[in-house]
């Protein structure tokens, strides 16, 4: 089961649809700013590790050969930024099966 702690009713929205203080706490860090933007690239829920690798690849912090960067940006957003950003309501994030599934479109104009 997906679990948001903050939102029974697993509602999705977007970071611009959050208050203002709200809004700068979710995107003040740059790894949770990078998340979001490869998560809006995604329409199906993907796994921990396909996020990190690409949030690492992003971030340019790809090249260890025995994945400790991609490990580490696993970890971190496992505790930290994946929790935060599921309980501001703009993911839905499985902490047991790892799985993070994408955030809404933002509606083009």
């Amino acid at each position: 089961m997906i679990q948001s702690p903050t939102d029974s009713t697993d509602t999705v929205t977007s970071a611009a649809d959050l208050p203002p203080d709200d809004r700068h706490r979710l995107l003040a860090a740059e790894r949770r700013r990078v998340a979001l933007e490869v998560l809006t690239d995604w329409t199906e829920p993907v796994d921990l590790e396909s996020l990190a690798a690409a949030v690492a690849t992003r971030e340019g912090d790809d090249v260890g050969a025995d994945g400790t960067n991609v490990e580490h940006v696993a970890i971190t957003l496992h505790h930290a930024h994946l929790p935060m950003m599921a309980d501001f309501g703009v993911i839905r994030y499985d902490s047991e099966a790892t799985r993070v599934e994408a955030c809404p479109r933002e509606h083009e104009s």
